[in-house]
Formats: C-alpha cells, structure tokens, sequence
C-alpha cells in the first residue's frame, strides 16, 4: 500500500537486504524477497520493521518455506 514502509531482512545474523513495501496500489500475495541456498542446513530469517517516516507500517500475507 501507499502507506507501508520499509524493513530489514537478516540472515544468519547479516543483513541481506532492505525491502520498500510502498506501492501506490495495494497487493496481495506477492513475492518481495527471496533467498536460496544449495545445500540444506539450518538458517534463521529475521524480518525488522526499519520505521519510515511517514509510513512506518509493514504488513505481510505470511512466509513460505520450501524444502
């Protein structure tokens, strides 16, 4: 949505990107960011809301984890 801010995805402890949820039309169900890997092995995701100005709202449908 117009109103949604920013967030920070960390992995194992590093950040691997910045995410700009600001759309002028609001989605549904969208891919904002993904990340594979080619062996398995337990990782940890972790998702901080950075607090934008004017917009500091972060909304998700859910994550999705594929084996």
């Amino acid at each position: 949505a117009s109103s949604s801010g920013q967030a920070y995805v960390y992995v194992d402890g590093v950040k691997a990107a910045t995410v700009d949820l600001r759309s002028a039309t609001t989605s549904y169900r969208q891919a904002i960011w993904t990340k594979s890997w080619s062996a398995n092995a337990r990782h940890t995701v972790k998702i901080v809301v950075v607090g934008t100005s004017g917009r500091p709202t972060v909304t998700t449908d859910g994550l999705v984890y594929i084996r």
